[in-house]
């Protein structure tokens, strides 16, 4: 913020301005923006309270917005008008609503003003101040503020090309790989700040736990039981683990509200296929090429896909691949004459 306008004199200022108002234009400000409580009432609830139409409501507003500008001090609010200006401009000329009454609220107001108290102040001077246009949300986009219409078009074009290739891509990437995308489609600007602000204005791109980013509706991006935030700890690490290292990962990085327990996780990961135990509660994705079955399954399996004899050291490296067991377990397996016989010259082949 500008030295010309303190933080601490927004709150001030503002109510002073509004104090310049009639009390029912006053009142109905403070009602439709929430500066009282944070609560904003909607134009029906403000006109049961005076027993007139909505209609009657929002030119009440509109009125008192017009007689708020009109305000003899109202130059006062100059500065903070040409700071939150400069802030929008210098993310790429466009900013998020929910960031705006959020995470960028420390950069205009003082300590002393509450996070709901600076929200509805924020919200309620974007929808005074002329130079700042409000695109509406629709299924796919957030709210946006910008100081140029033609910003909004540009940057939305350039996200739904970007969720096309993310369609295509069909996996996660990390964000800096997500923001070299987005450059692509984006001719206006490469500044890495204008872009991650873009980004926000997306409803469809997400990230998950572990900050990879990907469509929101992915299960590895919006993981909503233990069954999707196990798979993606498996995807993450690219390795077999036991089901206790997935439960200690599952409650370090998703933070649960209830914890997950090794029993409930254990009993997920058997039910479902996209899951294969590979030997003494060490579970691996299906995905990665794992088939389910026991040892004996395995064994099978294996010697029937190499169509000759095969030898002991053959034979355990190709099991060890897919499951974690002992060597002996995978012989004693083999002892099964009804299945598998071993040759003379000391190789096993498949009984059919």
């Amino acid at each position: 913020m500008t030295n010309k306008l303190k933080k601490t004199d927004i709150k001030k200022t503002t109510n002073e301005l509004l104090a310049s108002l009639s009390e029912k234009q006053r009142d109905v400000l403070v009602k439709r923006f929430g500066l009282k409580d944070g609560k904003r009432r909607t134009l029906e609830e403000i006109g049961r309270g005076y027993s007139i139409t909505r209609e009657r409501v929002r030119q009440i507003e509109n009125d008192a917005k017009a007689a708020f500008l009109k305000s003899k001090d109202v130059s006062k609010l100059d500065p903070f008008f040409e700071a939150l200006s400069s802030h929008i401009d210098e993310k790429g000329g466009l900013r998020a609503e929910h960031h705006l009454l959020s995470s960028d609220l420390k950069e205009f107001f003082g300590k002393t003003t509450s996070e709901k108290e600076a929200a509805s102040l924020m919200y309620f001077l974007l929808n005074i101040g002329e130079q700042f246009l409000k695109t509406p949300e629709t299924p796919t986009f957030h709210n946006v503020w910008s100081t140029k219409k033609s910003t909004v078009q540009i940057t939305k074009k350039s996200l739904e090309a970007l969720v096309r290739k993310l369609e295509n891509h069909k996996d996660t990437i990390t964000k800096s790989e997500l923001v070299s995308w987005l450059s692509e489609f984006v001719s206006s600007t490469e500044d890495k700040k204008a872009l991650e602000s873009y980004l926000s204005v997306s409803k469809d791109i997400s990230s998950n736990a572990y900050e990879d980013y990907g469509l929101k509706h992915w299960p590895e991006i919006s993981t909503k039981g233990v069954r999707d935030k196990a798979y993606l700890v498996l995807k993450k690490h690219q390795k077999p683990m036991h089901f206790r290292f997935v439960v200690d990962q599952i409650n370090d990085k998703f933070k649960p509200t209830k914890k997950a327990h090794p029993q409930t996780v254990h009993n997920e990961l058997i039910k479902d296929n996209k899951f294969i135990l590979v030997g003494r509660g060490t579970y691996a994705l299906s995905e990665w090429g794992y088939k389910p079955g026991t040892v004996s399954d395995v064994l099978k399996r294996i010697l029937k896909d190499s169509k000759k004899p095969l030898s002991k050291p053959e034979i355990l490296k190709a099991v060890l691949k897919e499951r974690d067991v002992k060597e002996n377990t995978i012989m004693l397996n083999l002892q099964n004459s009804d299945k598998f016989e071993k040759m003379g010259d000391g190789k096993y082949f498949y009984r059919a």
